[in-house]
Parts: structure tokens; C-alpha cells; sequence
């Protein structure tokens, strides 16, 4: 572990930091879960029409891994292959078994972004599965130093989305907009899919981020993992 951080230091001395332009997630999409956050997004939106640009499309809701900088092809690669390689020690982790991750309750950082919590007992798991991921990713020397610590959330509106808010003085998402939900059931995903997602890069159609790479797990993901 004090080699690890020993090397850190160093790799952060060598390059300044630069901003994460990929991402690796864990799709979500279940339509019980989707249409559940469309209610809270609607009611929300009926409360205070102006929140409506902060709203985040269900399309794109997803758990986030790690963030990368991934500054030329040649790295895009190698994130390819780091996620191919850590398929593996996923299913090692997962021994067969279905994850089920089950949303419940409603959850904000500085009242400015607002997500739909992961029950705790489901989180244990999808950690170890994080740490592999993120194991892989740093053998392959990527820069993934822009990741925070791996706190399973959705997050369905980011005041950050609509800076014009801001300007106008709306610095805070009052919980009183989405209190009937607050506690309330969302909906359980099994976990059967990571991609390696492109921040900048065009949409897909079907409104979800533009994917490098995608590995099915879990039982449902013994065929070949499917590349984009």
C-alpha cells in the first residue's frame, strides 16, 4: 500500500492534472427505476418550473466508476483493454451470483446536487467490484487521478447544469420539493454491464453516453462481451 502511494506522488508531480474527458459506469435500466426518478424530475418541475435545465435525462442515468483523462488514442486503447481484463476479477467477485442493486430514498451533496440512493447492503459488493476495475485501469498507467471516492449514486439534478440558475441567486435545491419521495422504493437493477464512456463525444440515439468499449457480467453476461 506505501508503495502505491509512493508512486502516486510521483505520477502526480510528472503530469498536472488534467480534466477527465471519459468515464467508466454501470448502465441503469430498469424501467421501474427510470420512471420513478421521472416522477420525482416532474414533480420537482411542477414545484419550480425554473429547474427544469438542471433536470438530468433518464437516458443517461448510470453509477459512476472512475473518471479518466484519456488524452490520445493510444490510451483509449489501453482503457479498453484495462476494462476487457478486469471482466474477469468481476466475475471472480461475483462468483456467479447476481448483484442486485436496489435504489431507496433520495439523497443531496450541498443541497445543489440531488440522486436517488443505493441501499447499503448491496453497496459492499459493487465496492470490491470498483476497486478492480480501478486496479486494472492502473496497471495500465491511465490517468484516473480525477476519481473520487466510489459512493454509488444517481443523480437526477445538478444545479451545476444551469449555470444561468447561479447567476439569478438559486444557490440551493430546497428539500421540499421532493419530500414525498424522500424515503420511497425506486427499483432494483441486477448488475450485468460496465462501459467506457466518452464524456464529449455525441450522444447515441437512445440518449445514452457514446461507448469505447462495454463488458457484460453476471449471469445474463457469460456470451462474449459485445464492443461497440
Amino acid at each position: 500500500e506505501d508503495q502505491k502511494e509512493g508512486l502516486g506522488q510521483e505520477v502526480s508531480k510528472k503530469r498536472p492534472r488534467e480534466t477527465p474527458n471519459y468515464f467508466v459506469s454501470i448502465p441503469i435500466t430498469d424501467d421501474q427505476i427510470l420512471d420513478r426518478i421521472e416522477d420525482v424530475q416532474e414533480l420537482i418541475f411542477t414545484k419550480e418550473p425554473d429547474l427544469l435545465r438542471a433536470l438530468l435525462p433518464v437516458q443517461t442515468m448510470h453509477l459512476t466508476i472512475i473518471v479518466a483523462h484519456l488524452g490520445t488514442e493510444e490510451e483509449v486503447k489501453k482503457a479498453v483493454l484495462a476494462l476487457k481484463q478486469s471482466k474477469t476479477k468481476v466475475e471472480a467477485i461475483l462468483h456467479g451470483k447476481d448483484l442486485n442493486m436496489t435504489f431507496h430514498g433520495i439523497g443531496q451533496f450541498n443541497n445543489q446536487v440531488i440522486y436517488v440512493k443505493m441501499l447499503e447492503e448491496d453497496q459492499k459488493m459493487l465496492s470490491r467490484i470498483a476497486e478492480a476495475v480501478e486496479q486494472c485501469f492502473n496497471e495500465m498507467n491511465l490517468d484516473i487521478s480525477g476519481s473520487k471516492d466510489f459512493k454509488p449514486h444517481l443523480t437526477f439534478l445538478k444545479l451545476s447544469k444551469a449555470p444561468r440558475l447561479k447567476r439569478r441567486g438559486f444557490k440551493k435545491i430546497c428539500s421540499d420539493l421532493y419530500k414525498e419521495y424522500e424515503d420511497s422504493y425506486f427499483g432494483t437493477e441486477v448488475f450485468s454491464q460496465i462501459d467506457l464512456c466518452a464524456m464529449r463525444k455525441k450522444k447515441q440515439e437512445s440518449g445514452y453516453y457514446y461507448c469505447e468499449c462495454s463488458i457484460n457480467v453476471g449471469s445474463s453476461g457469460m456470451e462474449e462481451s459485445k464492443e461497440q
